[in-house]
C-alpha cells in the first residue's frame, strides 16, 4: 500500500446501515492514499461483526473494539494514538463523503501553513448542497464542527489530544479548535469539498443527553467564556487608523464571538478577509446613527456589547 496521507478516524456506536454507506462512500470517493481506523463503542452484534468484516484487510483499516461505549472523544483519542499519518481525519459514521472530499480539503490545509484544522462544506455548515465553482476555496471560521475535521498531526502534536472531560460528547470539538486558534492556527472551511451529515443519530440515543450537554457547555464557557454578539459601528475610519481596529476585531473572532460592522457607505472598510462570524452592514450617510440604531434596536438577536469607533477614538 502507498505511504498513507491521512489516517481517517470513525467512531462507531451501532447504526450498521448508515456507518456502511459512510465507508461505501469513502471508498467510491476518496482519491488519496488513506487508512480507516475504525472504533467500535461497544456496537451490538450486526454491527460489530460488519466491522469485523472490515478489518480483514489489516492495511487499509485498524479495527479498535471498546466493551463499553467510552463516548466520542475517547474513542477519537484512541483513533490518534494509533495513528501516524501527517493528516489525520475525524469522521462521524452518519456522514456520506463526495467525489474528492478529502484531497480537496488536505489541498486547502497546505496552501497555506498557518491553516490547522479544515471542514468541508456540508448540509451541517449551512450548505444543503455541494457548492460548485469553489475548489481552491475557504472560509475562516472561529471553530470547526467535528462531525467532519481534517487535523494537521503538527496541531495534534502542539495542542495535544482532544480533552474526554467532554465525553460523551459535544463541545470537545470546539474545545479544540479554540487551543489550536491561541497556538496560531486557523479553522476554516473547504468550500470546494462536500460531505453530507444526518446530525447527531448516535447523540439521540444518549441517556439524559440534555443534562450532559448542559455539562459539558457549563465546562466550555468556565474555561473559554461564553459566545458573544459584538457590534463594531464606525462612521469614519483612516488607512493608518484601521489597524488597530483590526486587531481588536480579529481578537473577538478568535474568542468564537459574532462580530457585525456598521459602517458608513464609502468609508475604509477593515481588512479582515473572508471569516464565517463576521458581517459587514454598509448603510448610508444620511442618517446615519439612526440607521445604525434603529437596525441594532430592532434585531431579534440583541448584541452583548456595541463598540462606537469614531476618527481616533474608541468608545465602549
Amino acid at each position: 500500500m502507498p505511504d498513507v496521507k491521512c489516517d481517517i478516524i470513525i467512531p462507531v456506536w451501532n447504526e450498521r446501515v448508515l456507518t456502511e454507506k459512510c465507508i461505501k462512500s469513502i471508498s467510491e470517493n476518496t482519491d488519496i492514499p488513506h487508512r480507516l481506523t475504525l472504533v467500535d463503542n461497544a456496537s451490538a452484534l450486526e454491527t460489530a461483526s460488519y466491522l469485523k468484516e472490515l478489518s480483514g484487510n489489516k492495511d487499509a483499516v485498524i479495527l479498535i473494539r471498546n466493551e463499553e461505549n467510552m463516548g466520542f472523544p475517547k474513542a477519537v483519542n484512541q483513533g490518534i494514538k494509533s495513528s501516524s499519518a501527517p493528516y489525520l481525519c475525524i469522521l462521524n459514521n452518519d456522514t456520506e463523503v463526495h467525489k474528492g472530499w478529502l484531497s480537496e480539503m488536505i489541498k486547502i490545509a497546505e496552501s497555506n501553513p498557518n491553516i490547522g484544522i479544515v471542514n468541508p462544506s456540508s448540509n451541517n455548515t449551512g450548505h444543503p448542497k455541494p457548492l460548485n465553482g469553489f475548489l481552491g476555496k475557504y472560509i475562516e471560521i472561529s471553530s470547526c464542527i467535528g462531525f467532519c475535521m481534517l487535523i494537521k498531526r503538527e496541531v495534534i502534536e502542539k495542542v495535544g489530544n482532544f480533552d474526554e472531560i467532554f465525553s460523551p460528547g459535544n463541545f470537545e470539538d470546539t474545545d479544540f479548535s479554540r487551543r489550536a486558534v491561541k497556538a496560531g492556527y486557523k479553522c476554516v472551511i473547504a468550500k470546494g469539498a462536500y460531505v453530507y451529515h444526518a446530525q447527531n443519530v448516535g447523540f439521540k440515543k444518549i441517556k439524559d443527553r440534555d443534562e450532559k450537554f448542559k455539562r459539558n457547555r457549563d465546562i466550555f464557557n468556565k474555561r473559554w467564556g461564553s459566545v458573544k454578539r459584538i457590534a463594531y459601528i464606525i462612521k469614519d475610519i483612516k488607512k493608518g487608523e484601521s489597524l488597530t481596529l483590526e486587531k481588536d476585531i480579529r481578537n473577538s473572532l478568535d474568542e468564537g464571538h459574532w462580530v457585525y460592522i456598521f459602517i458608513r457607505k464609502g468609508s475604509l472598510i477593515p481588512d479582515l478577509g473572508m471569516h464565517g462570524s463576521l458581517r459587514i452592514i454598509e448603510v448610508g450617510r444620511i442618517m446615519f446613527n439612526l440607521k445604525v440604531w434603529l437596525n441594532i434596536l430592532l434585531r431579534k438577536k440583541k448584541f452583548d456589547k456595541v463598540i462606537f469607533f469614531l476618527l481616533k477614538s474608541m468608545y465602549l
